[in-house]
């Protein structure tokens, strides 16, 4: 008489203790390398605005000024294009600043930026999840994804609010993801404008180094990356409690 087989275990995967739908952040140690990279590259640029290339700079604000109200219009027209390009954004925000100073400088990267993200979130639906997956990583955008897709308008705040992390990946991966773009843009549009005031106030203070406002900005990007961290680890620890509960169901 045949025995009936026993259940075999493979019918089940297993589970992974590591929850697939957390997004990555940088961790702190990256973050904080990348913002000292940074610093250094501002202060040198700031020595270098001192030891000469002041005129210059004074040459470029000129020609900016010709332009009129062509010229915050061109630049953030720019921006848009950089940032569907995945060029980082900081330098550009900095060059705002000492462009056109903090208030118009702010208004033109704010719209610059937006815009920016708005195409790229329909770039990536045109191009398609496989497409957008080569550039962004295939890990990276799953957890993006899921996490995204979760918590919508408060998932993308919180992403933009953290100054170090990826903006074109955010772009492109909340463009695959199941995220309204009313939400996508409002968000948007709202979590970085801290961000964007402070480097748009380190690119005008370059100019005069020893400046109290250079080193209040400088400051602030201190706070604005512990804020970061602080934001990165409450999107580990909800995103841990949310499939704690999914899998307990």
């Amino acid at each position: 008489m045949n025995r009936p087989a026993a259940p075999s275990s493979a019918t089940e995967p297993p589970r992974s203790d590591a929850a697939p739908d957390r997004p990555a952040p940088a961790s702190a140690r990256a973050a904080w390398i990348r913002l000292a990279l940074l610093v250094v590259l501002l202060v040198a640029l700031g020595s270098w605005v001192a030891l000469g290339g002041a005129d210059l700079l004074r040459e470029v604000r000129q020609g900016v000024d010709s332009l009129g109200l062509w010229g915050p219009v061109v630049f953030a027209v720019c921006y848009a294009l950089a940032v569907t390009a995945w060029l980082p954004g900081s330098v550009l925000t900095a060059s705002a600043g000492a462009l056109f100073g903090l208030p118009l400088g702010v208004g033109a990267v704010l719209v610059g930026a937006t815009a920016g993200a708005a195409l790229s979130f329909g770039l990536a639906r045109w191009l398609g999840r496989p497409v957008v997956a080569r550039y962004a990583g295939s890990g990276r955008l799953a957890r993006l994804d899921a996490y995204l897709t979760r918590r919508g308008f408060v998932a993308v705040l919180l992403l933009r609010l953290v100054p170090l992390f990826p903006f074109s990946v955010i772009n492109y991966g909340a463009g695959v993801a199941g995220v309204r773009f009313s939400s996508y843009v409002t968000a948007t549009a709202l979590g970085i404008i801290p961000g964007t005031v402070v480097y748009t106030g380190l690119g005008g203070s370059l100019g005069d180094p020893a400046s109290p406002g250079l080193w209040v900005a400088l400051g602030a990007l201190v706070v604005l990356s512990a804020g970061g961290g602080w934001a990165a680890r409450l999107i580990r620890s909800r995103s841990g409690e949310t499939s704690a509960a999914a899998d307990g169901r």
